[in-house]
């Protein structure tokens, strides 16, 4: 009998194996608030496990996994948080992520166990997916994102803009739940700000900021940008923070919309995943990308230099690029309208 004899390791193609189960393992630790248990505490097995009514023997090898994964530190037999847990997976942090990763757990549900139909012919229904923006926990969850994702890197960065004093008008579009908004009219009173969404969107956002004590300077304006234009001439900034995506089919219509939107001299800031085809991260790269066509859009990317193309025929100039880092992916590309 002759017995294969492998020339290389199936051990890279395991390890995608069991990365499934660790992905859901990690979201089984979110859920149960483990991490608000170690947070500035040391806890044995047995002690943790009796805090969350789970059974001790079933326990440890997630916390294996996660001290594995960087998100839990061992020592003599005891468990504690490291500092990026305690940051972003403890819910009494202000950049918590819980409801971030439940989004996108659930975007990986929607289509994980469709993979195969879906490359074969299977469409999955886009207007499902943007009605859910709506949901009070969808937007919290972008929120959260947001925060994870580097909005104050994106306030600060518009703060500094040439004149940006002398500001009085900006949109945001898609803006959802509306802490872009309200994070560039906290650096500057005088600013006033127009969030444009979906009809079934705007009215969760406007509630948020008038919570947030923005009633009288932010208005929730109804508008699908698929079809809509901007009002003539209107602003000094347009933002869109991961929303430019949505309109990819159509970006250089989309560009145009905004140049018409914009006073003379206005800025255009777009935050967005871009570097695709640079060699750094890519499984999440490609993964990203899959789940994003998989559900009805055309691509998680654009580059800079087919954005930069569009604002040169739409009369832009003064472009300026940024890393976020907070990002791997995210780019910020900021650009003038020509007077």
């Amino acid at each position: 009998m002759n017995i294969a004899n492998p020339s290389t390791s199936f051990q890279p193609i395991h390890n995608l194996l069991m990365g499934s189960i660790a992905a859901k393992a990690f979201y089984s630790a979110v859920e149960l608030e483990l991490f608000n248990h170690l947070q500035e505490r040391s806890l044995t097995v047995d002690t943790l496990a009796n805090e969350l009514s789970v059974i001790p023997d079933r326990l440890e090898p997630v916390l294996d996994l996660l001290t594995a994964s960087k998100l839990l530190t061992r020592n003599d037999g005891t468990y504690t948080n490291t500092s990026l847990a305690n940051e972003f997976l403890t819910s009494t942090s202000p950049c918590y992520q819980g409801k971030s990763i439940a989004l996108t757990m659930g975007f990986c549900r929607s289509v994980e166990n469709s993979i195969s139909d879906l490359l074969t012919g299977k469409k999955l229904d886009r207007s499902k997916t943007d009605k859910g923006w709506a949901t009070e926990r969808t937007m919290e969850g972008t929120a959260q994102e947001a925060i994870g994702d580097g909005l104050c890197e994106v306030v600060n960065y518009i703060s500094a803009l040439p004149n940006f004093s002398n500001a009085r008008s900006m949109c945001d579009i898609g803006g959802n739940h509306g802490l872009y908004t309200m994070g560039v009219l906290s650096q500057n009173p005088a600013l006033s700000g127009t969030i444009y969404d979906l009809p079934h969107v705007v009215n969760h956002t406007q509630k948020r900021c008038n919570e947030a004590g923005f009633e009288d300077r932010i208005t929730a304006c109804e508008l699908d940008f698929r079809t809509d234009p901007l009002p003539a001439n209107e602003y000094d900034i347009i933002l869109m923070s991961h929303a430019l995506y949505a309109f990819k089919d159509h970006l250089p219509e989309t560009i145009t919309k905004v140049a018409n939107g914009l006073k003379k001299g206005g800025w255009f800031v777009s935050h967005h995943n871009a570097g695709r085809q640079e060699a750094s991260y890519e499984i999440e790269k490609s993964a990203l990308e899959l789940i994003t066509r998989l559900s009805g859009y055309t691509s998680h990317f654009i580059e800079k230099e087919e954005l930069i193309g569009l604002l040169k025929e739409n009369g832009f100039h003064n472009f300026r690029t940024h890393k976020t880092s907070n990002s791997a992916l995210g780019l910020l590309l900021v650009a003038q309208k020509k007077t």
